[in-house]
């Protein structure tokens, strides 16, 4: 009878242990997860604080919140690369409404960076689950290098005339037109925004 109650004792406590173990602090600690991220820092260093806070808000309520670096990485990660799908979707619906060949060259050939900058997010994507953080900012920094230059022409085509124009989008500028009625010079700075904000969260994540 001693017997049996030591065994029945001893596997109590072995539950017990094991309840504990994966319920303390010190062992609950996954280093995929768990990074507490300074929401208002993640901002303030992005180029437009305002506008990131405003992305940030419906989750993280105030900018004083901490939010997982991990989830935040990957969630921006995935908008990121959904935005610049969209910008590549419109793009190419832009290339078979223009008439201008000018203007459709440079449709056609933007879309084709953005084809590359949604291949740096996958990368950023992978990188992240496979715990290679130091990829995940040079990935998303990367991202929207690959449009710069072809972002500054896109968003100044509008103006009219034969070429693309290094000016900003404006609507009161004289001459002004639409650009087929779109939000591209919108969807541009959001895309350029959630690379900024995941290249900022990402230096929360371990550096191993």
């Amino acid at each position: 009878m001693a017997s049996t109650y030591d065994t029945f004792s001893l596997l109590v406590f072995l539950f017990l242990a094991c309840v504990f173990l994966n319920t303390s602090p010190s062992h609950a600690y996954n280093p995929f997860r768990g990074v507490n991220v300074d929401m208002k820092r993640v901002c303030d260093g992005t180029i437009n604080p305002r506008n990131c806070w405003e992305r940030l808000r419906p989750g993280y309520g105030t900018p004083g919140s901490l939010g997982d670096a991990y989830s935040l990485a990957d969630n921006y990660i995935a908008m990121a690369r959904r935005s610049a799908n969209d910008i590549h979707d419109l793009l190419g619906n832009l290339v078979e409404s223009t008439n201008d060949h000018p203007q459709r060259q440079l449709y056609r050939d933007c879309a084709g960076r953005y084809n590359q900058a949604i291949r740096d997010l996958d990368r950023a994507t992978k990188h992240l689950q496979s715990g290679g953080y130091r990829r995940v900012a040079a990935d998303a920094s990367q991202a929207p290098n690959e449009v710069r230059d072809c972002n500054a022409q896109v968003s100044g085509y509008s103006f009219g005339g034969p070429g693309p124009f290094r000016r900003p989008y404006d609507p009161r500028f004289p001459g002004y037109t639409p650009l087929d009625s779109s939000r591209l010079p919108e969807m541009i700075q959001d895309f350029e925004l959630y690379c900024n904000i995941v290249n900022n969260v990402a230096t929360y994540l371990p550096r191993n």
